[in-house]
């Protein structure tokens, strides 16, 4: 995927340094220009340096002046637009805000810098509501309030680019979730790729099984044995074509140029054509950064891509069970990632065993989850309009008749019957950490209601 390409710029040049101010004795306003200072490159880089800072990692930037109206007109092309407003007139902000791409205005504090530009963004702001909400359309014009508001900002709009230029490919027929419904299954394909932008191919399972039957080698028999903590698959099993499996959507992902994935390996006839599950491919598949859900279930990819992206932690598609007695929320499946985060190397343990629910079958995993705070997401399976997000205390790995992958989690505020009663979308997506603010933010930013329990 393309890096964000964020502009930051100086709107205007005239300020008056704080400090000089409170310099001034008797308040005498005789001559009202005196203050004035011109900002010049080291100011802009100053501030630059700044802003950029303030920036999630992994995004691109340059950063300019604009004075007048033809300035604004011919201001470089950016996913993003940071405004430091100084002297320039109205007109300019309206100029940039017709490009149609998020604005986000950042002022310096009072403390430090007074300029013009702060009786000026306010009309904009104020005029740009009004008119777009005329018009029937989003202004998608935020006012940062600290540095760390301006971080939640940026970070939320890097989560929306991430998510409508995502790629995804689905093999296989659609779930019929919700109301089991073949309709609304295709639908959700549709109202994806119409809400948010994204890009969706789609695979037929006979395709698919001769791309898997015309792949060149076999699949190694011993690897997964190896990497895992405990082999509990039985010993007449191969574990050879699960590993040829992850090879095969590797290479599909890198022939379609995608960056998420699912497959409908539930209802479809590739588990027994291929003589596999798909647990251990699309556990890698997280590992490796490519969201991928299983089932073809397109709502929770939705689901997982905006935790994904908002926490910076691989997710975890899961099945909840909810016990309101005690308060306890149950989670369980078989194709968590076995990376804890993004930014380390560190991994979980893993046991192998035969499918759960397909006992002739390998592969399922059983990854034994960290305790620690944990995010627990559930979109809305019919307008994609809600999101349930969850905050809790995973306690424990398990060891019931479920799907391999299996933790109990105590709600660290909220109850069990409040989400019960909020309940959306049917397979979720589970994070490390607390990161119910972060998702919350790329939601607001995405259109979707935040019911944070």
């Amino acid at each position: 995927m393309k890096k964000m390409k964020i502009g930051i710029v100086f709107v205007g040049r005239i300020y008056t340094p704080s400090a000089e101010e409170r310099k001034v004795k008797d308040c005498d306003l005789s001559d009202p220009e005196k203050l004035n200072y011109l900002t010049d490159e080291k100011f802009r880089e100053k501030y630059s340096s700044l802003i950029r800072g303030l920036l999630p990692k992994d995004v691109d930037t340059f950063s300019c002046e604009v004075e007048s109206e033809t300035d604004a007109i011919d201001l470089e092309e950016a996913d993003a637009y940071v405004l430091m407003p100084f002297n320039a007139i109205d007109k300019v902000f309206a100029v940039i805000h017709s490009k149609n791409r998020p604005i986000v205005i950042y002022t310096a504090p009072f403390d430090e810098i007074w300029s013009y530009g702060n009786v000026f963004y306010p009309y904009f702001m104020r005029d740009v509501r009004k008119i777009d909400g005329y018009m029937g359309i989003d202004p998608d014009v935020y006012l940062a309030e600290s540095e760390k508001d301006f971080s939640d900002y940026m970070a939320a709009l890097l989560v929306r680019y991430k998510v409508t230029n995502t790629r995804v490919l689905c093999i296989g027929e659609a779930m019929y979730e919700p109301y089991h419904s073949f309709n609304w299954g295709y639908e959700i394909i549709r109202l994806i790729q119409a809400k948010f932008g994204i890009k969706w191919f789609h695979m037929g399972k006979d395709r698919f099984i001769g791309e898997y039957e015309s792949c060149e080698g076999e699949g190694d028999p011993d690897l997964i044995r190896k990497l895992a903590k405990n082999d509990r698959i039985p010993k007449e099993y191969s574990a050879a074509a699960c590993e040829k499996t992850e090879r095969v959507y590797e290479k599909l992902i890198k022939d379609y140029d995608v960056n998420a994935f699912t497959v409908n390996c539930l209802e479809s006839t590739v588990h027994t054509s291929c003589h596999t599950t798909s647990c251990y491919a699309l556990s890698k598949l997280n590992d490796l950064g490519v969201v991928a859900a299983c089932e073809a279930d397109a709502t929770t990819l939705m689901d997982m891509l905006i935790t994904s992206y908002a926490s910076g932690e691989p997710a975890f598609m899961l099945n909840p069970y909810l016990f309101p007695m005690d308060n306890k929320l149950f989670v369980s499946h078989c194709t968590s990632p076995t990376k804890r985060s993004f930014s380390n190397d560190e991994k979980d343990e893993f046991n192998a065993y035969a499918y759960f629910e397909m006992r002739t079958l390998p592969c399922g995993l059983q990854i034994l989850k960290q305790p620690g705070p944990v995010t627990v997401t559930g979109i809305s399976h019919d307008k994609l309009d809600k999101m349930v997000i969850v905050r809790g205390n995973l306690i424990r790995n398990t060891a019931f008749p479920s799907c391999r992958t299996q933790v109990v989690i105590d709600l660290t505020e909220g109850s069990i019957k409040d989400l019960a009663e909020h309940y959306e979308g049917r397979h979720w997506a589970l994070v490390y950490g607390d990161q119910s603010e972060k998702i919350a933010r790329a939601n607001d930013m995405l259109g979707i209601e935040s019911i944070i329990i």
